[in-house]
């Protein structure tokens, strides 16, 4: 045994040390955690129906009566590789469309986790229990960079030059701890009702960051003190509540019901920013306040366990998302989960899953107008578990994600236009003086293709 927990533990420490990484496109609303419990990951984040991992608390309240242990501990770590690749179309001299040209590709890493605990007891046909969880609700981690060359050609293998390297930086998450309150009742040999609250305390901040930095064959070109370099700073503070009811049900030996409604919640965001222009505050504001809202939620879930040799547990899910709260550019949803659990020989499961969710991307024009477009990501996803002993599990769960959609481009390309800062009427930086530096907008926006591979482990105990 000692053997056992020591390898479980190494490899939570390895997994720690690793890092993952989300979309630059969701600054504002940031990227969705859903459940970061390894078994319900590989399931296709299914377990509004859950009786056997304490973070099942997490995603349904009354999974904690559910679960017929007096108590139990669960730690989950969760890793993601996110890669974006930004593409513009290209044309030939007839104006025929050839393929879409890759102008920027990025790779990153970083790590989030959880934990949950719950106690309960029985007294009579009752069962009460409590428990608490700490996990990410949305992370808003990501970073890009794009690297701005002139149209010299590539003649004997020269690159272009660079004359400007354009960075974003996004950091923060926004925490999420919760107390669980949960009442089941026992209705037969095989049925029992439960009742669970949930009432969370959400916190964070975040900082997005924006440069454009000319490169010193730039400067040496133009002229020291000619090229203005430009940053924009914003930090948000994130502060609220947020409220979850849920029931769950076994109907019998085979079928077990769940269903959850997440209230709608009101955050206030304090926002602090900063705008700089080659080395001069141009723009400054402190302490502005808005109302950061999360839709409200409704989620419903069924779990069959058919009459089989060896358990299997199939889960199938559905939630409605009201988008429709946040504003009247926004329309309603419908997430779709399911996931199966195999177990083979000596006990070890095999699981797999699929998701579809929805997400919105916010842009803000350059009127102050707000364009919104809706996001589908379809994720496949699958694991397996290591029975340590009878009581203490280490799970893992693996994910791919993608989605491909269009967004207007990052950074304006007339900002490379060196006579606006030279005052001549040719150009220095860019070679052919036939190019026109336009800024590029809607009607011809980037197209955007993100994956997403993710690992999530978790270390349960129960008494």
């Amino acid at each position: 045994m000692n053997k056992k927990l020591a390898l479980s533990m190494i490899l939570s420490i390895i997994i720690i040390a690793g890092l993952s990484a989300w979309s630059i496109t969701d600054d504002y609303f940031g990227n969705r955690f859903g459940i970061l419990d390894a078994r319900s990951y590989a399931m296709g984040s299914t377990g509004v129906y859950n009786a056997l991992r304490p973070s099942a608390i997490t995603l349904n309240p009354a999974n904690l009566t559910l679960i017929n242990r007096p108590a139990g501990l669960e730690g989950s770590f969760f890793l993601d590789r996110n890669e974006d690749n930004r593409a513009v179309p290209l044309y030939n001299s007839f104006d025929s469309y050839i393929d879409d040209s890759v102008y920027a590709s990025n790779l990153h890493f970083y790590d989030d986790y959880a934990g949950s605990g719950f106690i309960s007891f029985n007294p009579w046909k009752l069962r009460l229990g409590v428990g608490a969880y700490y996990q990410p609700l949305l992370n808003f981690d990501g970073n890009y960079e794009e690297e701005i060359r002139n149209n010299r050609n590539t003649d004997n293998d020269n690159y272009p030059e660079k004359i400007a390297v354009n960075t974003i930086t996004n950091e923060g998450v926004l925490n999420q701890a919760s107390g669980v309150l949960c009442i089941g009742y026992n209705l037969g040999e095989n049925a029992d009702f439960n009742l669970g609250f949930d009432f969370g305390k959400l916190w964070g901040k975040t900082k997005y960051q924006k440069d454009i930095h000319w490169t010193q064959w730039a400067i040496d070109t133009v002229g020291e003190g000619v090229l203005p370099d430009s940053s924009y700073i914003e930090n948000v503070d994130l502060d609220g509540y947020r409220f979850k009811v849920g029931m769950s049900a076994q109907v019998n030996k085979r079928v077990g019901i769940g269903a959850t409604y997440t209230f709608k919640t009101i955050l206030d965001r304090t926002i602090d920013w900063t705008k700089t222009y080659g080395g001069v505050e141009v723009g400054s504001t402190t302490d502005a306040k808005e109302d950061y809202i999360i839709p409200s939620e409704f989620r419903l879930g069924i779990n069959y366990q058919p009459r089989n040799i060896i358990r299997t547990w199939f889960n199938i899910e559905g939630e409605y998302v009201r988008f429709s709260e946040l504003g009247d550019q926004y329309k309603d949803a419908i997430n779709f989960y399911a996931g199966v659990e195999h177990n083979i020989k000596y006990a070890i499961p095999f699981r797999f899953g699929f998701q579809a969710t929805n997400s919105y991307l916010r842009t803000i024009e350059s009127d102050n107008s707000i364009i919104v477009k809706r996001i589908i990501t379809p994720m496949i996803t699958g694991g397996s578990s290591i029975p340590l002993t009878d009581k203490l599990h280490l799970d893992l769960g693996f994910g791919y994600s993608w989605r491909e959609y269009e967004a207007i481009d990052l950074f304006r390309d007339s900002y490379y236009d060196d006579r606006h800062y030279t005052g001549e009427n040719s150009y220095q930086l860019w070679p052919n003086q036939y190019i026109v530096l336009k800024d590029r907008a809607w009607e011809n926006p980037d197209k955007v293709r993100e994956s997403n591979i993710s690992l999530s482990t978790s270390l349960s105990y129960t008494w």
